[in-house]
């Protein structure tokens, strides 16, 4: 089968095309022959050596940690799913494998697997597994009721996008930081105002409810915009030391900390993305689609943040 690895960290054309055997699934695994996949954020970190010093395995490493798909096979002790079945799934540790999910098949645990949403294409499910999945946990993070005024920062990304959503369709008020040139894309989306970073400052803004970031850079400044029992999340807690940092050096603000995640996602959250995409509450958003072999440009477009939308990628 076709798939796609690296042998050494570097920019995009260090991705290539290989042909390895099909892997047989272990007791607790199902194959899935891959329909769709996306590119996301860790997957570039991952090929430029970010994550070198937490990955122990030498490589080389696959790509791609989501997937939509069929399943092929399972294990001995797979119990819920059957040869055919429509799936998707992410991995969050798939960067570390030598096969990822951006290969014709593909080996994923149970626990990162559900039903697909229905009445939608593999390519646009794959390009809303990742936002949604992200959507829904940072809202257990940070919970929504009707009337509460939120921040979105970086809402015209791919989390960001998919979080103005949700916040919209659970009745917030929801500010949206992004740029004049995606204003529209966001107002769309569900947003009530939106203003541009490079002229908002966090003083900009009054006090509010939450506040959801993807961007990890000045969070300690805008966990000062809370309400006193405001909540902020971050969904880059790994982009780098400084969000880290203030992730713990805001522990002191009790409630009003910033909390982070990353990592496998549960099952349930993988679950409850389907649910939200099949109800259009979250909606499809593909800027571009790109075939298995074209996987080099398709991390250049991503690291060139030119489009709004997500990048897909297609290995049959």
């Amino acid at each position: 089968m076709k798939a796609i690895q690296f042998d050494s960290y570097g920019p995009p054309k260090v991705l290539r095309e290989v042909t390895v055997g099909i892997p047989n699934p272990g007791i607790n695994q199902v194959r899935v022959r891959v329909e769709a996949t996306s590119v996301n954020h860790v997957d570039v970190l991952a090929r430029a050596g970010w994550y070198k010093r937490i990955t122990w395995s030498k490589g080389p490493y696959g790509t791609g940690i989501d997937l939509v798909g069929i399943v092929d096979a399972i294990g001995e002790k797979v119990k819920g799913y059957s040869q055919g079945d429509r799936v998707w799934g992410v991995l969050g540790n798939a960067f570390s494998l030598p096969v990822g999910m951006l290969a014709d098949y593909a080996l994923v645990p149970t626990k990162a697997l559900a039903p697909a949403p229905t009445g939608m294409t593999s390519e646009e499910a794959a390009s809303a597994l990742v936002p949604a999945t992200i959507a829904w946990t940072a809202m257990t993070h940070v919970p929504i009721t009707p009337g509460d005024t939120i921040v979105v920062r970086g809402a015209a990304g791919g989390m960001g996008s998919a979080i103005v959503q949700l916040a919209a369709h659970r009745g917030a008020r929801v500010i949206g930081i992004a740029t004049d040139q995606t204003a529209e894309f966001v107002l769309g989306l569900g947003a009530d105002q939106v203003l541009d970073y490079r002229r908002t400052a966090p003083g900009d803004i009054p006090r509010v409810d939450g506040i959801f970031d993807t961007t990890g850079v000045d969070l300690m400044a805008w966990q000062k915009r809370l309400k006193q029992k405001g909540r902020m999340v971050t969904t880059a807690a790994l982009k780098s030391p400084a969000a880290f940092g203030a992730i713990l050096g805001s522990i002191p603000a009790g409630q009003r900390r910033v909390r982070g995640f990353a990592g496998q996602p549960t099952r349930s959250a993988i679950k409850q993305a389907a649910h939200l995409l099949t109800e259009g509450v979250i909606k499809p958003s593909i800027a571009a689609s790109f075939a298995m072999d074209q996987i080099a440009d398709a991390h250049r477009v991503f690291e060139s943040h030119g489009s709004t939308g997500r990048l897909v990628i297609t290995p049959h």
